[in-house]
This record gives C-alpha cells, sequence and structure tokens, in this order.
C-alpha cells in the first residue's frame, strides 16, 4: 500500500492561532535562531537580509497592517522595543567581529591566509577593494567603510569594539547592541515587562502604551473604519473610541479599574491613561513583590477590556464588568500562587 503524502495545516503554519506573544516566541526560537547561524559564519547578501527581515515582520504582525516597523521591533526592550535583533545588523556585527579577529589574531591559520592575499602586510582598516577580490572580502570591507562612517574613526571603533569583550571573547551580540543601540531608554520599561506579567498581557500593554493598537480612531484615521464609536460604552452615551478613552475613562472600563485598585489596596485614583502610566513608571519601578503584583494586573486590565472590546466586535459576545473583573481577577491569582513567593505573602493573596 502506497502512503498518501500528509497536508500541511497552512492555518497553523500561518501562526493564526497564537498569540503575538507565541509568535515572537516562534521568531527567536526558530526562524531567526537558524538564521542566526548562517549569518554568524558567513556575509550573506544584503536583498536576503532584507527578505528575512520582511517576512518576519510579516508573520508577527499576521495581516497586512504592521502596527509597529520592524526597526522598531528590533530596539531592546529598554528602548522602547521587543528585543527581537534585526538580521541586516547582525550580519553587520558578525562581520564587524570577523574584521577584529583579522586585525589581531594574526596567528591563526585562516587568517595568515588572509593577509597573504588580501591584506598584503597592510591593517585591514587600510586595506582597498580591488576587483580581483572574492565577493566575501568585498562585503566585510564594505561593512567596514560602513562602521567607520557610523563611528567616525579607527580609534573609536576599537573602544567600541573593546567594550564587547568577556574575557578574551568577543560576542557578536555585545557588537550589535553597541552598533544598534542609540536611543534613550523609555521610564515605562519595567512597568511593561518586568515582573509576573503574562507575555501576552505584557504585548498588548506594550502595544498600548506606544498608541499601536488598532483602535477604531486609527482605523478611521487610515480610512478603513466610518464608524469609531466605543463598543463599551453604554447605548445611550456613545463615546469616541481612542486608546485613552478606551483605558480608562469608558464608563466600562472605569468601574473595572476602580475595583481592581480597591482590590489590591491602592490608596491613589486616576482613570486617566497618561496619569496611569506615569504613576506607574515613577512609583512601581521596584523588585518588590507587591510592586510586581501591581503592574501585573495594570497589564492583565488592559489585556483583558481590549479582548472584551474584540469579543463584542467580532464575535458579538458580552460580559458585564463584574464579570470581568472576575476574569482578570482568576488570571492573577491563578500565576501568582504558583511562584515562588513567601508563605506569608501567599496567605495576604489568598485572602484578596
Amino acid at each position: 500500500m502506497r502512503c498518501q503524502p500528509r497536508q500541511l495545516n497552512c492555518r497553523s503554519l500561518s501562526g493564526k492561532n497564537l498569540s503575538y506573544a507565541g509568535r515572537i516566541q516562534l521568531i527567536k526560537t526558530v526562524i531567526l535562531g537558524i538564521q542566526t547561524y548562517w549569518t554568524s559564519n558567513y556575509i550573506l547578501p544584503i536583498r536576503v537580509l532584507e527578505k528575512i527581515d520582511m517576512l518576519c515582520s510579516a508573520f508577527l504582525w499576521g495581516s497586512k497592517i504592521h502596527l509597529v516597523s520592524w526597526i522598531e521591533v528590533c530596539k531592546d526592550k529598554k528602548i522602547g522595543g521587543l528585543g527581537l535583533f534585526s538580521s541586516k545588523l547582525w550580519n553587520y556585527a558578525a562581520a564587524i567581529k570577523m574584521l577584529w579577529m583579522i586585525h589581531s589574531k594574526k596567528d591563526l591559520l585562516w587568517i595568515k591566509w588572509v593577509h597573504g592575499n588580501y591584506s598584503k602586510q597592510q591593517e585591514i582598516w587600510q586595506v582597498q577593494p580591488r576587483k580581483s577580490d572574492s565577493w566575501m572580502q568585498r562585503q566585510i570591507l564594505r561593512v567596514r567603510d560602513l562602521v567607520l562612517r557610523r563611528f567616525g574613526n579607527v580609534y573609536n571603533l576599537h573602544r567600541i569594539i573593546a567594550n564587547c569583550h568577556n574575557n578574551g571573547t568577543m560576542k557578536i551580540s555585545s557588537v550589535y547592541n553597541a552598533i544598534s543601540q542609540s536611543s534613550a531608554t523609555v521610564p515605562w520599561a519595567k512597568t511593561v515587562w518586568g515582573g509576573l506579567h503574562y507575555p501576552k498581557h505584557s504585548m498588548i500593554l506594550w502595544l498600548a502604551t506606544l498608541s499601536k493598537l488598532p483602535t477604531k480612531d486609527r482605523l478611521c484615521r487610515m480610512c478603513i473604519l466610518e464608524n469609531n464609536q466605543c463598543v463599551l460604552c453604554a447605548d445611550s452615551v456613545s463615546h469616541q473610541e481612542s486608546r485613552n478613552h478606551l483605558f480608562f475613562e469608558c464608563q466600562f472600563s472605569s468601574y473595572v479599574w476602580n475595583n481592581l485598585m480597591a482590590w489590591l489596596k491602592y490608596s491613589w485614583r486616576s482613570c486617566c491613561w497618561n496619569q496611569v502610566l506615569r504613576w506607574y513608571s515613577n512609583n512601581l519601578r521596584g523588585l518588590g513583590f507587591r510592586k510586581k503584583l501591581k503592574r501585573m494586573m495594570l497589564s492583565g486590565a488592559v489585556y483583558w477590556i481590549w479582548k472584551e472590546r474584540n469579543q463584542r466586535i467580532f464575535q458579538q459576545k458580552a460580559r458585564s464588568p463584574d464579570q470581568l473583573i472576575k476574569e482578570i481577577k482568576i488570571s492573577l491569582l491563578s500565576k501568582v500562587l504558583n511562584e515562588d513567593v513567601p508563605e506569608y505573602l501567599k496567605e495576604e493573596i489568598a485572602k484578596l
């Protein structure tokens, strides 16, 4: 009997059933993991690297609308990104490591061959490309010229590379961070990522913080929608749906948020998005368990309110504010009570 070829499930391969956090994990562990091996050992054509970045971005967002540009996604979490890396910049970092090895480790056999055939007793920083050079040699010299323009001169480049050594070994990740990180850190990074957060909750909070969620006001500006009324508001008083209104000025979401703040015994109250984020960023930056729990509550509230909004629009399902509060409490407690925390804190949390 001949076996019939098994049909692949295209839906599962496309990632449509995965959350953004699940897609990020796949990109990190599988797609970029394979690509990292090749780019760490070879200089790849620029068009190949750009295609890899484009495919990763398309897989992450899973739609025609890329909510955040790949350049921003590839920034470190401390400066407002997701901590992924650009294939193009990673290949540049690998080329810089190769340049440094040619410059400093002249006793290796392959480096002796490079010096004998290309450098001709010159330092790699002064070598000029020739028509007879191999494609790989020309690419290495092209990256050299790019980074020299980036840092100004050879001295500055040497200083940057010296900071990328750890016990005599240069890490490509350190070089990558040195050539890619130029922005200032954002004050809300620990609010979004630090603590006990569910990854999918952090992802929605990150998008909300950047004002990149596809709220109705944004879709109207893109000429995708015409009606931008909030679906969480009571029918008699319907407001325009924006990020600030949805979290937490809407009557529905403000009721949810105020009850959650009372549940965790907040002495401070606000239902203004900007004030809430500013207060969290300035006053809840520590590593204490209670602060982590309060940061987790913010990410959970944003996630569940956004989910409730989507269910009402796409599935015509609606829950009351009290039902949503119960869902948020259960999700928080189920995570916290399974964490390694002191017993007295578990007892205190169990009373909530």
